[in-house]
């Protein structure tokens, strides 16, 4: 009965209901309101991730450089958190291998897998996506660079070699444009014009998802757990097929009445729940219940605790992996998260050693990267302690995630090999963590850092105070060291330089006088300013050229040729294009020794579009 209904009595007369009536038929506008809000305000990304502006780094995060172990925060080394209630370290520590952009070679491979776990890794999550050997209805779903199938076996071989238990994830909702790109599977998406998502209304959607699955468990027999993804589902139920599903279902009366309520509010949650439900139920199926689904946790973050209760998704039929990339995780991921988590039994947790701070970086921010994965130490301690954490078995493992592109159509981000520092930095923090409340980057963990990177006697040795006062200076103090990726982090950490070098030479008094497309399209400029811009171009051109010859044999070392070609043609060619075009404006401005007289014309037209680099 509605208010309006109950407003009328006997007699015509209007009769109010009681106030308690009131409040409690508004309940559901209220509930609704409140997870309208949680959603707008959560910050999507990064798994295509957008940086939280930079928090200042507290000076506690910093033990002076010099202290003995335990010191350097205020706490004495034997004031532990309670260990029954300490989930630090995590039982798993999981090392996250984004094969979607320039996947390494086996051989790099099986030098990096024993170095991980001597940091204390014991895991990895491997996302194949396109790198996957797919076969049959989703053979052209696989890149012509990816693995065999004999090179995931051997993958596979190496890493339990070096004591890492292997999580394959796979997409199975949103993120899967390495498959609905192609036009075969085309109109099974969400929305036509966009390739991210599958539409879970469409019943060959689901084919398509049993299929991807099917074959990558084929290649992991021996796994325990399968990430099924199902993070940044951008366009959840917009299609009018699942309106019309949710209307239809909704009218049926088939749900559970828990469950009806909630689903009746939002309707996008109830497809997200049964969406993942049903994929779950499938691998569970598949593997006689030996398996167990993982999500990312994102799209259940803008549902109320009473929600996640009654949609069944926390009855042992996933476990959820909550990711959080910034400085304070806290911040994304508070107490009352975890309260709504309560129905699942067992929590993962993920931060990032690389990709997680801008789309088309080159090296990681390894200050944002430390601060946060010491952030995570900090929450989950406090979270263990307040029993969010019921017990430390509740939280599986901690993944450190390392992203190689935002998304599949997205350029390269940081490569692997010289992102190693960041990946072994972090995974010392996680598996020897500092005692006490707020923990602190140590000098003694700074020490066997640079054992683990071979850096020699008097190389690589940085103080925590040296280590936040300059974003950078990790990537030069580390010359010398001799970690599988050494000469690539060399490279990397050249090419800011030479870019700032390039942008320079654009502010050369002569380029920005003399040397401008005005001046080549009429021809018309003082040979002696342009020939001196000329000498500069040319050295700088020179320069460039060596750099990428010598680059791409360096990372042709730890990916495939193809992948080495893309990280050049997106970070150095466009430079030397702008440089090229300035040499050749300039070798024609020269040759003239007359001119003709103001007001000037255009004499020719010359391109001021770059000529693509022959591929």
């Amino acid at each position: 009965m509605t208010v309006g209904v109950a407003a009328v009595a006997m007699g015509g007369r209007r009769c109010w209901p009681p106030r308690r009536l009131i409040l409690l038929l508004s309940l559901p506008v209220i509930l609704l309101l409140a997870t309208m809000a949680a959603l707008s305000s959560f910050p999507f990304g990064p798994h295509g991730p957008r940086a939280l502006p930079s928090q200042p780094r507290p000076e506690a995060l910093v033990d002076g450089g010099e202290e003995e172990e335990g010191e350097g925060d205020g706490t004495p080394a034997n004031d532990d958190p309670d260990k029954k209630t300490d989930p630090m370290p995590p039982h798993l520590r999981v090392v996250h291998l984004d094969l979607k952009g320039a996947p390494p070679k086996l051989s790099y491979l099986r030098a990096l897998f024993p170095l991980i776990a001597a940091a204390g890794a014991n895991a990895l999550l491997i996302e194949y996506e396109d790198a996957f050997p797919f076969h049959g209805m989703l053979a052209n779903a696989s890149s012509e660079d990816a693995y065999t199938e004999g090179e995931i076996r051997e993958l596979l071989s190496e890493a339990a070699r070096a004591g890492l238990e292997v999580i394959p994830l796979v997409q199975t909702f949103g993120h899967l444009e390495f498959a609905l790109k192609l036009p075969e599977f085309k109109r099974l998406r969400e929305l036509e014009a966009f390739p991210q998502e599958i539409c879970p209304s469409n019943p060959d959607a689901f084919l398509l998802v049993q299929e991807i699955i099917r074959q990558v468990l084929a290649l992991h027999s021996s796994a325990r757990w399968l990430h099924i993804g199902c993070d940044e589902v951008f366009h959840l139920a917009e299609c009018t097929r699942c309106e019309k599903r949710v209307r239809e279902t909704l009218r049926s009366g088939e749900l559970a009445s828990g469950w009806a309520a909630w689903a009746a509010m939002d309707e996008k949650l109830y497809v997200f729940a049964e969406h993942v439900k049903r994929v779950a139920e499938f691998v569970k199926e598949e593997t006689t219940s030996k398996v167990s689904p993982i999500i990312w946790d994102d799209m259940l973050r803008r549902a109320p605790a009473g929600a996640l209760r009654s949609s069944g998704l926390g009855d042992g039929v996933v476990e959820v992996m909550v990711w959080a990339y910034a400085e304070d995780a806290s911040s994304l991921v508070p107490p009352r998260l975890w309260r709504a988590y309560a129905p699942f039994r067992h929590l993962w947790a993920a931060g990032a050693f690389k990709g997680a701070n801008k789309e088309d970086a080159y090296l990681p921010d390894m200050g944002r990267r430390v601060t946060g994965t010491l952030s995570w130490t900090a929450l989950l301690r406090r979270l263990g302690r307040s029993r969010l954490l019921k017990s430390p078995d509740t939280l599986r493992g901690f993944v450190l995630t390392g992203w190689s592109r935002y998304d599949h159509f997205a350029v390269l981000c940081e490569l692997l090999p010289p992102s190693i520092p960041s990946l072994l930095l972090n995974l010392l923090l996680l598996t020897s963590p500092s005692p006490g409340s707020t923990p602190i980057l140590r000098q003694s963990t700074l020490d066997s850092w640079s054992r683990l990177l071979s850096c020699p006697d008097g190389v690589g040795r940085i103080t925590p105070k040296a280590f936040y006062a300059d974003e950078s200076y990790w990537a030069t103090a580390l010359e010398g060291c001799s970690f599988p990726g050494a000469n690539a982090l060399e490279a990397a950490r050249r090419w800011p330089i030479l870019l700032a070098e390039a942008s320079l030479a654009e502010d050369t008094a002569e380029r920005v006088g003399w040397l401008t497309e005005w001046h080549a399209r009429r021809g018309f400029s003082s040979p002696w300013r342009v020939s001196k811009a000329l000498q500069r171009e040319v050295a700088l051109e020179r320069e460039l050229k060596r750099y990428r010859v010598e680059t791409g044999r360096i990372l042709s070392q730890y990916v495939s040729r193809s992948a080495a070609e893309e990280w050049l043609q997106q970070k150095v060619d466009p430079v030397i294009q702008r440089v090229e075009k300035f040499v050749s404006w300039a070798r024609e401005l020269v040759r003239k020794d007359t001119w003709k007289r103001r007001p000037l014309s255009v004499e020719r037209t010359i391109s001021t579009q770059v000529v693509a680099r022959k591929q």
